[in-house]
């Protein structure tokens, strides 16, 4: 009867330390959605970054679009000079910008009378003039068709977007989740026995005890 007695309470005991408190589910479940929801703020945001990093592309493209182009056309109709810089560092300057591409079409269609242009190095970069009005405008689409591809090249050198920040932040948030779910899963698995079946179970042990 001794035995019978301990092995009583044990079977109680184990069945009340089985069973989960209903706060406790609740408030992993709070966690849980807290989780999902801060996963989902973090790919919201990290949207707009990159709607944003999208549109200051567009942008820039654009703008350095009508730069060159401006740059390109004053150097085909006109002998460019600024105050206080050299001609040779300018014509430099402006070299770099447009690249040998669009520098090679300008040559051919810059307008007579237009001198030759040297750079630093005294090596020639924009030709002495012989076009015409005409050539330069039959040669428009041509020249804007250099200079999107120029532009196109330099908008690729910046590097992409950095979503190590938020990568990282995601990884983490599943990793919580994860370890979130298996301790759902494990307190799930519990033995919640009613008041019914509790004073079920305890009749039928005092009938064997009996």
């Amino acid at each position: 009867m001794r035995m019978l007695r301990i092995l009583s309470l044990l079977i109680v005991t184990s069945f009340a330390a089985c069973t989960t408190p209903p706060e406790i589910k609740q408030a992993l479940g709070a966690k849980d959605q807290a989780y999902a929801e801060n996963e989902q703020l973090m790919q919201q945001y990290r949207e707009l970054v990159s709607h944003i990093t999208t549109r200051h592309q567009q942008w820039y493209r654009y703008v350095q679009t009508r730069l060159k182009l401006n740059l390109a056309l004053q150097w085909a109709t006109t002998n460019p000079t600024l105050t206080g810089i050299p001609e040779a560092d300018l014509t430099k300057d402006d070299a770099d910008l447009l690249g040998p591409d669009i520098i090679a079409l300008v040559n051919e269609v810059r307008l007579k009378s237009l001198p030759e242009r040297k750079g630093p190095n005294g090596q020639p970069v924009f030709l002495a003039g012989s076009g015409d009005m005409s050539t330069l405008i039959q040669q428009l689409p041509e020249l804007i068709a250099r200079i999107d591809r120029r532009v196109a090249a330099d908008s690729q050198i910046p590097s992409a977007v950095d979503f190590t920040a938020f990568n990282h932040y995601q990884n983490n948030v599943e990793a919580l989740r994860r370890i979130n779910a298996i301790i759902k899963q494990y307190l799930d698995i519990d033995v919640t026995l009613s008041r019914t079946d509790t004073e079920t179970l305890a009749d039928a042990l005092r009938q064997v005890r009996r």
